[in-house]
């Protein structure tokens, strides 16, 4: 059979194949294209983002490198404007600009320290694409062991001395002149000068100088929106009640004390208090401050006799006699009741004799010690009773007793001084001591008295009969916000103040004048002690300078001779050294001890640290935390002997993010902590932007 002739097949292939070559080249042609478009949007992304990076970098270069830049506390500070943006090579990156935005964010009501946050837009032509948040880790004063913003060419760190925390001087820093072991630096030290001296360095880069001078703050100067830094901390405490707004001519004493509010038998952190004694106008300091001096201190000295005695343990718990009521009959046969210490009837009879040899005697008991005007341990000599009654008598116009020594006092009145014997008023009373009843030789002198605190107060009413008296309530400054709801922990204090005793929880005090170290400021718990890290922190801050005062309290007094005779010359604060727990700056002057030249010698002599061959009058001035001031000191000359020799330590709290409250930053700014994307809608406008740097500070920023 003949095959059939397939006409037009031919034709139909060519078009298929023609189609087929056209859908490859179609499909090639839009694979290109869209592989161009790809390109070009990653292109394009990765000059947005090498845009936002360099932005960022170059504020975090810049903050780091200019101290001088003033970055905003409660809005935000605009560090670049339409910046254009430019390739490693030089070459502008076309039609693109940053802008970048700087501001203090975080935890901004105080208690740890805030970042620095760095916010970065890039614009085209098309307007705002990309937005990306930076955090930098920010620095508060009270991360350094020593800060000077003046260190005397004079000056030098003595050899034998130890530093833990972190140095740093806005000019020069001189290290161990002469002496050996050289002083040992735990942590870096730097100065914006040339650092020089012999010392142990912990790294290459503390001998080196040469670095960044951190603006020191000035009280006058305007600080986080306020027209000053004592106006600012002023307007903080004010919240609280938590301050003293007299008159700058005002004399007295804060004593920070702990109080087991709920009687569970513990100190809970809530239970951190305050009180402030105020000194009558028409007195002088020196029953406050507990100074009196003599080579030996006279027999008869008010001071020496009202305010300093001994405890002595009766019924479990500690009872103190100031010296003068060892003549008192019914206090001799009292104190023969002590477990301890023992006390046997010739030694209370010996004591009561009041001589010379009677006083050194009762000051070489273990537990004796001199107190200040209107603490409760000076019942026996600062309350008084008429001779018809056992009640409290402050006016004038009435004979008045000793405390326990009237005839209608009982048993049950007659006891020595505790934490819970708290009067409001303080007399002074001069005990006739030619007779056994403790009577006072002429009408005792109003002296001063415990103020009334005047914010809210949700303390128990009454207070827990075992804890304290109840009358001590209304003079009881909370500083938690379990008692102080409004409490932001920071004190202010209008003039020159004496300040001791035992604080509790994060605390700042803010003191317009002179801080006068009277005693120890301890924390309730060992600041080295890890498992209760950062749970007590302390700023003080003083206007002028903070100085450890040359009282009996902190430094030997003679009191018998000669004084070179062992147990004649002693230190009557409770131990020879004197203690301070926290980051003390002085914004005018210098942290330091008053009478530096001093040079008493006891005998066994006084060393620091313990059992070196370093010797002082005054022992060690320990610190655990940090010296901050505008003008170094130290506390003891080339004399031998001589002031307080320096013991500092570092709190391993000041290596964490936490601060005292509100404690001034230091414009030091460390390592980006982290950086992320932000999405553009939130910070398109200034209101936008406003809106979003004010949701990082937190609901409750700084007033």
């Amino acid at each position: 059979m003949m095959a059939r002739v397939r006409r037009g097949s031919a034709l139909i292939l060519v078009l298929i194949m023609t189609l087929s070559l056209a859908a490859l080249a179609s499909s090639a042609i839009y694979m290109t294209g869209n592989s161009g478009m790809l390109s070009r949007y990653h292109d394009k992304e990765r000059d947005l983002t090498f845009a936002l990076e360099s932005a960022l970098e170059l504020g975090a270069s810049r903050l780091k490198r200019d101290t001088s830049l003033w970055v905003s506390y409660n809005s935000y500070t605009q560090l670049l404007t339409n910046q254009k943006v430019y390739t490693s090579a030089g070459a502008e990156v076309t039609g693109l600009t940053v802008n970048l935005y700087g501001a203090y964010t975080g935890d901004t009501a105080g208690t740890r320290v805030p970042y620095i946050t760095l916010l970065a837009t890039v614009s085209d032509a098309t307007g705002l694409r990309l937005a990306r948040r930076m955090d930098l880790l920010a620095q508060s004063f009270s991360r350094y062991g020593l800060f000077a913003n003046d260190f005397p060419s004079s000056a030098s760190i003595g050899a034998g001395e130890n530093i833990g925390g972190r140095v740093h001087a806005n000019n020069r820093f001189t290290a161990s002149s002469s002496g050996t072991p050289s002083p040992v630096f735990a942590d870096t030290v730097s100065a914006a000068g040339t650092i020089s001296g012999a010392a142990q360095w912990s790294d290459t880069v503390s001998s080196t100088g040469g670095a960044t001078v951190i603006p020191y703050p000035l009280s006058t100067a305007a600080y986080w929106g306020a027209s000053s830094l004592g106006t600012y901390f002023y307007n903080v405490a004010v919240a609280g009640g938590l301050y003293e707004a007299v008159s700058s001519g005002s004399r007295g004493r804060v004593e920070f004390l702990t109080i087991d509010m709920n009687a569970n038998g513990m100190v809970d952190s809530t239970e951190g208090f305050f009180r402030y004694f105020r000194l009558n106008s028409a007195s002088d300091t020196t029953q406050l401050a507990v100074y009196f001096s003599g080579t030996p201190v006279s027999l008869s000295n008010s001071v020496l006799l009202n305010q300093c005695g001994a405890f002595y343990t009766i019924s479990g718990r500690r009872e103190f006699f100031p010296i003068v009521m060892h003549k008192v009959n019914w206090v001799r046969s009292r104190i023969q009741t002590s477990t301890y210490p023992t006390v046997s009837d010739p030694q209370a009879t010996a004591m009561a004799a009041l001589d010379r040899a009677a006083i050194r005697m009762i000051l070489q008991q273990p537990l004796a010690r001199c107190f200040p005007q209107g603490s409760p341990y000076l019942v026996n000599t600062e309350r008084f009773t008429t001779n018809s009654s056992c009640s409290q008598s402050w006016y004038t116009g009435v004979t008045m007793y000793s405390w326990g020594s009237s005839a209608a006092c009982g048993a049950t009145e007659k006891y020595g001084g505790q934490d819970t014997t708290f009067t409001r008023y303080s007399f002074r009373c001069t005990v006739d001591q030619t007779v056994a009843t403790g009577r006072c030789t002429a009408e005792p002198t109003y002296e001063g008295f415990w103020d009334t605190y005047g914010g809210s107060s949700n303390l128990p009413s009454p207070l827990p009969a075992s804890v304290r008296q109840n009358t001590e309530r209304i003079h009881l400054y909370p500083l938690h916000t379990t008692y102080n709801p409004n409490s932001r922990r920071v004190i202010y204090l209008n003039s020159s103040m004496y300040v001791h005793g035992t604080v509790l929880g994060h605390v700042t005090l803010y003191v317009n004048g002179v801080v006068k170290l009277m005693d120890d400021i301890t924390y309730v718990e060992d600041p080295s002690d890890t498992t209760n890290l950062c749970r007590s922190f302390f700023g003080l801050m003083a206007r002028d300078s903070i100085a450890v005062i040359d009282n009996a309290i902190n430094r030997p007094r003679i009191y018998d001779t000669p004084s070179t005779t062992a147990g004649y010359t002693l230190t009557m604060g409770g131990n020879r050294e004197f203690v301070f727990h926290g980051v003390g700056m002085a914004l005018g002057g210098s942290f330091n001890a008053v009478t530096a030249s001093g040079a008493t010698v006891t005998n066994p002599a006084y060393t620091c640290p313990l059992g070196s061959a370093f010797t002082a009058s005054g022992g060690c001035l320990q610190v655990v935390g940090g010296m901050v001031m505008r003008t170094y000191a130290a506390p003891y000359t080339s004399t031998a002997g001589s002031g307080m020799r320096p013991l500092r330590q570092l709190d391993p709290c000041q290596n964490t993010n936490r601060r005292p409250p509100y404690f001034p930053l230091a414009r030091t700014r460390v390592r980006p902590f982290k950086s992320f994307d932000v999405d553009v809608r939130q910070v398109k406008t200034t209101t936008l932007l406003a809106a979003y740097f004010s949701r990082l500070r937190g609901n409750k920023a700084a007033p």
